[in-house]
């Protein structure tokens, strides 16, 4: 006679997912198995494959912004998930492979839609990693297609055989890119580069109008090129603008912005106050720091208090 799945203890929870589901033991999920139409159970994945999370708690995140360091003072404490040390994204992928192989059919089908946090989560990254880099960037470049291209994928692979024909001229080329959707449709990318205007080899001036510069190797439509050195205004500004206008709900699950590989990257720390040797850590991180802006704005989300502040190592004066 066959033995039976025998039911769970009840001081399991059950979070049902779709048709699986996985019981929480001690807070963390143990897969158990797949409910069948019969109502039993069989294994699906092996617990060891689920991912073990430490929570912090903090009141202070730091952003290390290179020249700048950003503050978030936070009225309500957070949590950041802080993961151990074993192989576990590995394990994540093995999970999310398994469902994302199973035919799940939709009655009516979705409208995605890009969600304002995430737009502003983007801008903000994008910021951090332009300011990150503030000494590297010497103009920003247009890119744009002569043909009506609507294919977001089909041209992100015209943008980076761009980008490798740039390379072959300058080892060194770094940028940050952000493609945007023009009103007929078509894509285009606004880019922050290190190639210096006076760079013949990749810069070359419009033979009718000598003011107005171009790159080489763009083969699809109009290029164009501005100097953007040292302006770190300027700088932000572009960002803002192109990370927040007309955001296409065709870049869903698309990225949003490109960079290359040899930029500097923004680093977070996350700091509870209440315990005396992390405030210590806070009070030496801001020490000797000029402070240029400050901000105190309510959080969308919870209603709480939230202060920014932004501090510059160097000594420049600059309000952003």
């Amino acid at each position: 006679m066959a033995q039976r799945n025998r039911r769970p203890p009840t001081n399991y929870y059950r979070l049902i997912i779709e048709d699986k589901f996985i019981f929480m033991e001690k807070g963390v999920p143990v897969v158990k198995g797949e409910l069948t139409r019969e109502g039993e159970a069989f294994p699906l994945l092996d617990s060891k494959l689920i991912s073990r999370t430490n929570l912090k708690k903090y009141n202070v995140k730091i952003v290390d912004v290179g020249e700048y360091l950003q503050v978030y003072c936070y009225q309500n404490s957070k949590f950041v998930a802080q993961k151990d040390s074993t192989d576990l994204e590995l394990k994540k992928n093995r999970f999310s492979s398994y469902l994302e192989k199973e035919d799940y059919t939709e009655k009516e089908p979705k409208e995605f839609r890009i969600e304002d946090r995430n737009i502003i989560r983007s801008k903000l990254t994008c910021q951090r990693i332009a300011k990150a880099n503030i000494d590297k960037w010497e103009t920003f470049i247009t890119l744009t297609f002569e043909e009506n291209m609507k294919d977001i994928e089909s041209v992100n692979k015209m943008f980076n055989n761009f980008t490798k024909q740039i390379r072959r001229h300058k080892k060194d080329f770094a940028y940050i890119a952000i493609p945007e959707f023009q009103k007929r449709g078509a894509v285009h990318y606004h880019l922050l580069s290190n190639i210096s205007m006076l760079d013949q080899d990749l810069i070359y001036s419009q033979k009718d109008a000598p003011n107005f510069k171009h790159v080489k190797y763009w083969r699809h439509g109009f290029t164009s090129v501005e100097i953007m050195k040292g302006d770190i205004k300027k700088l932000i500004g572009y960002i803002s603008k192109y990370m927040t206008k007309n955001i296409d709900n065709r870049l869903f699950n698309k990225k949003r912005f490109f960079y290359s590989q040899n930029l500097s990257m923004p680093i977070e720390s996350y700091v509870d106050t209440r315990n005396k040797t992390e405030e210590e850590f806070y009070k030496k991180r801001i020490q000797d720091k000029e402070l240029i802006y400050q901000n105190e704005y309510v959080n969308p989300y919870d209603g709480s208090s939230v202060i920014f502040l932004e501090f510059t190592s160097s000594n420049k004066n600059i309000v952003l």
